[in-house]
């Protein structure tokens, strides 16, 4: 229903992303579609935090992260906001949620615990900005990366729910719903785009969980970044190419696997169900073993990205192969 009225208010006020050549689309389409994921979690993590089944810490914490993050991916909608104030605005975001939380000082891989002390701060500061822009830069074709947080959301929701964690299970859960609903609008041929608000702010919001479920002791690491494999390797993959290649790596491009993909005539339902059956064959699986043998953690991390590389691999070749063919 949010996402109808938000739908309905952009065509009012001619809001439309409009294709560019970079562009994985031909038509103008609403935007910001994203709002309603960011107010149902909002309110889902003020009710719980009202009934004192969250910490007030990770309550703030996300909170407040998310406020900023969505304000800014929603202006940024609007107005297309520069770089550098974005990136202002979510370092921020980040330094204060992690300021509630506390970072990384310890991670557990392998049965093996390293301490990272202060720079464990630094680190959290580098995953979770990274994170929030690279499910930004993944958010390109119509349905991904709902897809991809759904497929996220019901792997964690599983183990949540198996431990017996009520208050988180309702979080995660309620992320998982409200993107299920929204795809239902995203679904190819889309009807509204999620746009940066809700791209950047479901990517803050893995990115603390993560963190904060590995400090804990609820869910490794490794289980997040095997889940996050898809979109953490391709965006890390492409940016270390653009990198090596001596492009402008901060500049907006669409020379990422999926887009490839697409660029090779792949439709956006084939690369929306192609990536729920990496997650299902791959990811799934991989979580799996590396939550309950904690002595394969960093072997299902390799496994994961290096699938996820092949995958990679074969989009930037394909992508290759038909342009050279072309006149």
């Amino acid at each position: 229903m949010i996402i109808y009225f938000i739908r309905e208010y952009s065509i009012k006020n001619k809001l439309f992303d409009i294709p560019n050549n970079r562009s994985s689309h031909t038509l103008p389409t609403p935007k910001s579609g994203g709002v309603a994921i960011v107010i149902t979690m909002l309110i889902t993590i003020m009710s719980l935090a009202f009934y004192d089944f969250i910490d007030i810490n990770i309550t703030l914490s996300m909170i407040i992260g998310l406020s900023i993050v969505a304000v800014t991916g929603l202006i940024d909608d609007l107005k297309n906001l520069s770089i550098k104030n974005r990136v202002v605005a979510y370092i921020v975001s980040v330094v204060i949620s992690l300021y509630l939380i506390g970072g990384l000082n310890n991670i557990s891989i392998n049965n093996y615990n390293i301490h990272l002390s202060d720079a464990g701060y630094i680190v959290s500061l580098l995953f979770m900005f990274w994170i929030i822009n690279l499910y930004n830069f993944m958010d390109g074709t119509d349905g991904f990366a709902a897809i991809q947080t759904i497929s996220a959301c019901l792997f964690i929701c599983y183990l949540l729910f198996i431990s017996d964690n009520a208050p988180f299970f309702t979080l995660v859960f309620c992320l998982l719903s409200s993107t299920i609903a929204f795809l239902y609008w995203n679904w190819s041929p889309a009807k509204i785009f999620m746009g940066d608000v809700g791209s950047c702010s479901i990517g803050f919001l893995f990115g603390v969980l993560a963190i904060y479920t590995e400090g804990q002791g609820m869910i490794p690491i490794s289980v997040w970044l095997i889940l996050l494999a898809p979109f953490i390797g391709d965006a890390t993959f492409t940016l270390f190419k653009r990198i090596l290649n001596r492009e402008k790596w901060y500049k907006a491009h669409n020379s990422h696997a999926y887009q490839k993909f697409y660029q090779a005539r792949v439709s956006h339902r084939q690369l929306a169900i192609g990536l729920l059956v990496i997650n299902v064959l791959i990811t799934w699986p991989c979580a799996y073993v590396a939550n309950f043998n904690k002595n394969l953690e960093f072997a299902m991390i390799l496994l994961s990205y290096s699938i996820i590389g092949g995958v990679w691999l074969m989009g930037q070749n394909n992508y290759l192969i038909i342009k050279t063919k072309s006149p």
